[in-house]
């Protein structure tokens, strides 16, 4: 009886101890943000790129707007939205997107649009597309902070002689995500989706 007192508490710190390296793990996993030390445009990492692409899904206005917000501060001068619509009686994600970011002064002639795109792959085949169209080799790729490292991946498969960096959008869904049910789901969920990506494409 005595051992077994004695050895609760061992085990709960092992617990919680296993639990903190899975969180941090899988948090440096899929948030790779390549720009969250770059406070205005410079060299390296921190340097202007051709265009911006945002992929729809999860918090897509905050997606749209973080773009929207790095394009007004010089990041790129071409803004890609890219998405269907979940609704096919109303608008697409990309419309939607580009109404958000005319409203807030962004010129038609800088958006190019991707409606027809249903997931993150058909994201990259269609947005690397219009990359080619105007000769971007480049490109900043906003997402929500989970999303980051797939979009990658797919846009790497796509067309891996672009450059590509990430950047996180504010998705609320993220936030505390590893205290949440929601949370551990949506990570889940991305790791699946990354090692189905590895083993289609085992180089």
């Amino acid at each position: 009886m005595l051992r077994k007192l004695f050895l609760l508490p061992i085990i709960f710190v092992f617990i919680v101890a296993l639990y903190i390296v899975a969180v941090v793990l899988i948090g440096r996993t899929l948030d790779s943000d390549d720009m969250a030390s770059c406070e205005s445009v410079g060299s390296g990492v921190c340097e202007k790129a051709d265009a911006i692409v945002v992929v729809s899904g999860g918090d897509t206005t905050a997606r749209t707007n973080r773009a929207i917000d790095m394009l007004q501060a010089g990041w790129a001068n071409k803004l890609i939205l890219s998405g269907a619509s979940a609704d096919p009686n109303s608008i697409s994600n990309a419309e939607a997107m580009r109404r958000l970011a005319v409203s807030r002064g962004v010129a038609a002639e800088q958006i190019l649009l991707d409606e027809g795109s249903k997931n993150t792959r058909e994201n990259a085949k269609n947005s690397v597309e219009l990359l080619h169209k105007i000769n971007a080799t480049n490109v900043i790729l906003v997402s929500s902070p989970y999303h980051l490292q797939r979009v990658r991946m797919n846009f790497m498969l796509a067309d891996g002689s672009i450059r590509y960096r990430t950047a996180a959008a504010d998705d609320q869904a993220w936030h505390w995500w590893f205290v949440k049910p929601s949370g551990w789901q949506i990570a889940i969920t991305e790791l699946a989706g990354m090692a189905e990506l590895k083993a289609e494409n085992p180089k």
